[in-house]
């Protein structure tokens, strides 16, 4: 009969792999494929209706950096809502 292996070297504590993500699954690479075209488009939306609308109204470029800041906020704001999960 075999003994059973309980050797207590440095090293040899590190948690299973099972144990290392706690959470759940990670996000798959559709799942972040499809999170940068998301961001692309609510980044680039904004930006491109400030500028028509600072074309028509003629107060370039201040609507375009409206634009800009809206896109920023509402794609940090997508990333934080997607990856919440995963979190």
């Amino acid at each position: 009969m075999a003994p059973k292996d309980k050797r207590k070297e440095p090293g040899m504590d590190h948690p299973a792999y099972d144990a290392a993500a706690p959470r759940g699954r990670a996000p798959s690479g559709a799942e972040l494929a499809g999170l940068g075209v998301l961001l692309a488009a609510v980044v680039i939306l904004p930006l491109l209706i400030g500028a028509v609308i600072d074309g028509v109204a003629h107060t370039a470029p201040l609507l375009l950096f409206a634009g800009l800041l809206i896109g920023i906020i509402a794609g940090g704001f997508v990333v934080y809502t997607r990856f919440k999960p995963y979190l």
